[in-house]
């Protein structure tokens, strides 16, 4: 068994407890508990497993749609926020690209194995033990966090990831022909970044969920390393790790509003709202409901 073997499953444990907390829904040990929300009756309730797939398309066909809805002004912010953001990456995919080449260390490239986990077999199994953790718990609220992930993480690869990697057709860094070298439709899965977008979408979702600033921040911020951990196993360029975070983020918040409109619907427009409490000796949730 590889040392990296161990490195990952520590790493899991670790991850699990500090993004799922602040998620729980565990009432202090107060005199007075905080109401709970009613769970969704079976015939109510849009995310029973069997409703899963009929689920699944229409968050897809919401994602792809949504631009339809953009007027004039946001089409034009995208539009020049995309340029910006994917220019300066292209302009620095080269030297980026030789630096890290440069200053490769073996201590690193065994942190990037690690960190670059997140992005793909790690991912899903947040996802999937989140939603499994929410099911056997009867906790909607965490089951909506899984089904969400697991929902944006399916359609940001099969809608958008994975066509634009086929159209691209750019080649890897470590494939030694420049950061310009584009085939499209047989070249290479370079551009956007797989493991980058999925990280993102997993952030996008749990900070969607959580709305504290301080899981935003360690969500986007191990979604960050995730994309640089590719650029150091030259597995992709600059530009690669912004198209994928661009991606993963954008699908991530459309999933996670969408079907927040579908549960309050379906609870007969009852809206509830989670306010986790973190202190000593405990952790805990305050929740609000209102009609």
């Amino acid at each position: 068994m590889r040392p990296t073997l161990h490195l990952q499953n520590l790493g899991l444990r670790l991850l699990l407890p500090c993004l799922v907390a602040p998620l729980w829904a565990q009432a202090p040990p107060t005199a007075e508990a905080s109401p709970a929300p009613a769970p969704l009756t079976a015939k109510a309730d849009p995310e029973a497993f069997p409703r899963l797939p009929r689920l699944l398309v229409r968050d897809a066909i919401h994602v792809v749609t949504r631009p339809a809805d953009w007027e004039a002004s946001d089409w034009k912010q995208v539009g020049l926020g995309a340029v910006a953001v994917l220019g300066a990456g292209l302009a620095l995919d080269t030297s980026l690209d030789r630096a890290f080449t440069r200053n490769a260390k073996p201590s690193w490239d065994n942190l990037a194995k690690n960190l670059e986990y997140l992005g793909g077999t790690g991912s899903l199994i947040i996802a999937g033990g989140v939603y499994l953790g929410g099911a056997a718990l009867k906790d909607p609220a965490l089951r909506a966090v899984g089904i969400d992930a697991g929902m944006a993480m399916v359609i940001a690869q099969l809608t958008l990831t994975m066509p634009l990697k086929i159209l691209a057709g750019r080649s890897r860094p470590n494939a030694g022909e420049g950061s310009s070298h584009f085939k499209p439709l047989t070249g290479g899965e370079s551009f956007p970044s797989g493991h980058t977008t999925q990280a993102f979408v997993l952030a996008s979702v749990i900070s969607g969920h959580a709305d504290q600033p301080w899981v935003t921040g360690v969500s986007y911020g191990l979604a960050t390393l995730v994309g640089v951990a590719r650029m150091e196993q030259r597995a992709h360029f600059l530009s690669d790790v912004l198209g994928g975070a661009v991606i993963g983020t954008f699908v991530g918040r459309e999933v996670v509003r969408f079907n927040q409109s579908l549960r309050s619907s379906a609870q007969g427009g009852v809206k509830v709202s989670f306010q986790p409490v973190l202190c000593a000796g405990y952790q805990g949730a305050t929740v609000r409901v209102s009609f």
